[in-house]
């Protein structure tokens, strides 16, 4: 497997490291906005080289960061924060807490409550992963970045952006295991589908795999009624 940098809306770009460990991609995204950039995520530390690589070649600047946004505190969502001028990084207040004292000082901004607009984006926070897992949302390309409450990381694709058949029955059969195994998990993630489903998705960009074009509501509320039902 190899690593890819691909538009996947307008002035949206995706970037997909491969992690052999997890045999897992793992992503993150930059979008162009009034002459700057914002990026989401930044893989893990390992990734680095491949990272700045795929920055430069969509053409990315230093100075032209606007904002880094930060879906959660793990280590492959944060790993190259420190690339960036502290200024320009911001993750939610609960994750900000968890992270030890030398990581705290990567991070000039945080934000808290359940949801609200930011500049240029809007989040939510999500009920399960982590105490401030959140989702983003570009309203101009109706774009859901939404970390690791949903994903689809080890399931095959061929296109980047599709409307991943496979991938929603993967994930179907890992929401009813889910069910069964862990009900108050497969409850946590319905709640965050249920919070989701407040915005337009066109698609559904996710923290590691391909993104989801089309029918991404139905798809929730079939989740959601899996899980809810009996």
């Amino acid at each position: 497997m190899t690593n890819v940098t691909e538009l996947i809306a307008d002035s949206t770009w995706a970037i997909l490291t491969y992690e052999e460990a997890w045999q897992s991609y793992i992503n993150s995204y930059v979008i162009a906005k009034n002459d700057a950039y914002v990026l989401i995520d930044s893989h893990l530390r390992k990734h680095r080289p491949y990272f700045q690589q795929a920055l430069v070649e969509i053409g990315v600047k230093t100075e032209q960061i606007a904002y880094v946004y930060y879906t959660h505190r793990h280590a492959d969502h944060i790993g190259n924060a420190d690339l960036f001028s502290s200024r320009h990084n911001w993750i939610h207040l609960e994750d900000y807490y968890e992270l030890d004292d030398f990581s705290q000082t990567f991070f000039g901004h945080t934000f808290t409550g359940i949801g609200g607009d930011l500049p240029l984006l809007q989040f939510r926070q999500l009920p399960y992963h982590t105490e401030g897992s959140v989702a983003f949302y570009d309203p101009d390309t109706k774009v859901c970045f939404v970390g690791d409450h949903i994903h689809f990381g080890q399931a095959p694709f061929e296109r980047l952006v599709e409307y991943g058949g496979l991938q929603r029955d993967a994930y179907r059969h890992f929401l009813q295991k889910c069910k069964e195994e862990d009900p108050q998990k497969a409850e946590g993630l319905a709640e965050g589908l249920e919070i989701l489903l407040r915005w337009p998705i066109e698609y559904l960009a996710t923290g590691h795999g391909p993104v989801l074009q089309g029918d991404i509501a139905p798809f929730f509320e079939e989740l959601i009624g899996l899980v809810r039902n009996n």
